[in-house]
Formats: C-alpha cells, structure tokens, sequence
C-alpha cells in the first residue's frame, strides 16, 4: 500500500494543484466580473455615475434572442445598425466639466441572458471620482437606447489566464516527480515478473 502511495501521490497533489486552482481563478473572476458592476444609460438622457480608475467600455445593448432547432438555429435581434451615428455621447467630470476622450473601439461584445452588448467607445479613467454621461440622439428614435459602462473585461479575461498559467506551471514539477515515480515503479513491477 506504501508503495502504492509513494507512486500516484504526486500525480494526486499535481492534479489538485490544478483543479483547485481553477476553481480559484473561476470564483475570483465571478466575484471580481466587470459585468456585476456594469452602469446602465438609456438614451436620451443624462446620469452621473462615479467610476474608480481604470479602463472601461460603452456597449450599445439590444435584445437578441436565439432558438435553436437541432438542425436549425434561429436568431431575432432588436438593434439599430451604426448606432454611433445615431446618437452622441459625452462623457466629463462633474466636478470640472473636463470632457473624456472616447475612442471609436468595436473590438469586444458580450451576450448576457437575451441580451447582447456591442463595444462602441473605450475610455480611461485617471482620477477617479463622479462622471457625467450625456446620450442624445441625432434623429428622433422610435424607442429608448440602452447602454452600459463596463469596466476592462479583457484585462479580467487575461487575469484569469494569467492564474491559470501560474497554477499549471505551480504543477508541472509535482507530475513530473509523480510521472518519474509512477515509470520507475512499473519498471520494477515488469522486471519482478520476469
């Protein structure tokens, strides 16, 4: 039985290490998820909303439902194409009135529920504090925008990869050592049945 420890024991701690430090990063991302403290807008209209230094995204939200038949799938979405020609938007410090800098950022989008979020703008946040976001359309729409402020969902993305990455590598000497053991235990095993 000692033998039989000593042989899989550090292939057993090696694959701990991993799952349990998935789990880890899986829990840290959803209780850290930038998407828990998204800010909601609606367009027309004007809110104030404190934002703490960083990176953040504007999404364009819309309803976009899908029904997937086996061999068909169907998908109904409720949006406006180019929104950002359709509405303006403006983002300053409440306390100064010093306008955002937004770049024209498409690069990321999120499909919540029935709820589908296209990035428009990216923006940095120096100095924390409250922020004052104007959205006005440019034509009368025939209902309300919905948008949302969402905090630096790639660098969260990355940060789980990058806690991956270090629980792997925090293994990789445990199953090595387990692999070597588990070798030279069956090697004795095949030269005691000859």
């Amino acid at each position: 039985m000692k033998r039989l420890i000593s042989q899989y024991l550090f292939l057993i701690l090696g694959g701990a290490i991993i799952i349990l430090g998935m789990v880890f990063a899986g829990i840290n991302f959803l209780n850290h998820n930038p998407m828990n403290d998204r800010v909601m807008l609606s367009a027309p209209g004007t809110k104030e909303v404190f934002l703490s230094s960083g990176k953040y995204n504007l999404f364009y939200e819309f309803d976009s439902k899908q029904l997937n038949l086996v061999v068909l799938q169907l998908k109904k979405e409720e949006k406006f194409n180019n929104i950002t020609n359709l509405v303006t938007v403006k983002l300053s410090k409440v306390s100064d009135n010093k306008e955002i800098v937004l770049a024209k950022d498409s690069s990321m989008n999120f499909t919540f529920n029935d709820i589908r979020g296209e990035s428009l703008y990216s923006f940095e946040i120096v100095e924390e504090g409250d922020y004052r976001v104007e959205i006005n359309p440019t034509i009368e729409l025939p209902k309300a925008v919905t948008f949302s402020i969402v905090g630096d969902l790639a660098n969260s993305l990355l940060g789980v990869f990058k806690q991956a990455g270090i629980v792997v590598s925090m293994s990789i000497p445990f199953l090595l050592i387990g692999w070597y053991m588990y070798a030279r235990e069956a090697r004795r095993k095949k030269y005691l049945a000859r």
